[in-house]
């Protein structure tokens, strides 16, 4: 497969497939940075809602790769935890939300750096189309999908433009709808199907929270 020349050509090819189901009455939530170019123009095609999804991984001991948690903020209901990792390791809650400490500091930093005092989407009872810019392992948006399902999402569908190799195993069994358009992509990094990958700055991110939450739909 050619490479994307850049996040809104592969935007674009995401837009192509989308399922007719998926439509103005889903949330459209962009990991960010860089699934912020991609995800915008989705929700614009959409007439759908916008927003990001701030979300720190808590990696297991000696292997973070390993996600003991998915936190999208400071409250309990905030983090949702991967149970069975947790048995398994032996470390309850408590312990587990004790960890986190240095991702919630994370998250809140990047709260108030991208959203300000605007609110988040609410994801309950909603339908949420989670997008990125490529899948490397799988681990963020397998967490990101664990968070969103414990913030009450009624359905959750992923869409990314790439996923290398085997990463799309992450999301399986999951109860998900999954758009990608080069999935085993045989490459050694998610930037490696792109002609032009920039890193994503953090006004783009601010002004497509803003541009979203105006209507104006002027996000990139």
């Amino acid at each position: 497969m050619a490479r994307y020349r850049d996040r809104a050509a592969a935007a674009d090819a995401l837009i192509g497939q989308l399922p007719d189901d998926i439509g103005d009455d889903w949330l459209v939530l962009a990991l960010p940075r860089g699934g912020v170019p991609v995800g915008a123009p989705i929700a614009r095609h959409l007439g759908a809602a916008f927003d990001v999804l701030i979300l720190r991984k808590v990696g297991a001991p000696g292997n973070p790769e390993l996600a003991l948690a998915a936190v999208t903020g400071p409250g309990p209901d905030q983090i949702a935890y991967n149970d069975a990792l947790c048995v398994q390791l032996g470390m309850d809650h408590a312990r587990v939300h004790a960890f986190a400490a240095p991702q919630i500091e994370e998250v809140a930093r990047r709260e108030a750096l991208w959203r300000g005092v605007r609110p988040a989407q609410p994801l309950q009872g909603r339908k949420v189309l989670i997008v990125d810019d490529g899948m490397a392992t799988g681990t963020t948006m397998a967490a990101a999908v664990q968070a969103v399902r414990a913030g009450g999402a009624t359905r959750i569908a992923v869409a990314v433009p790439v996923a290398l190799g085997d990463a799309l195993d992450a999301l399986r069994d999951r109860d998900l709808t999954v758009i990608c358009p080069w999935p085993e992509a045989p490459l050694g990094g998610v930037g490696q199907a792109y002609a032009a990958f920039p890193q994503v700055p953090d006004e783009v991110v601010r002004a497509a929270l803003e541009d979203a939450a105006s209507g104006s739909g002027t996000a990139p």
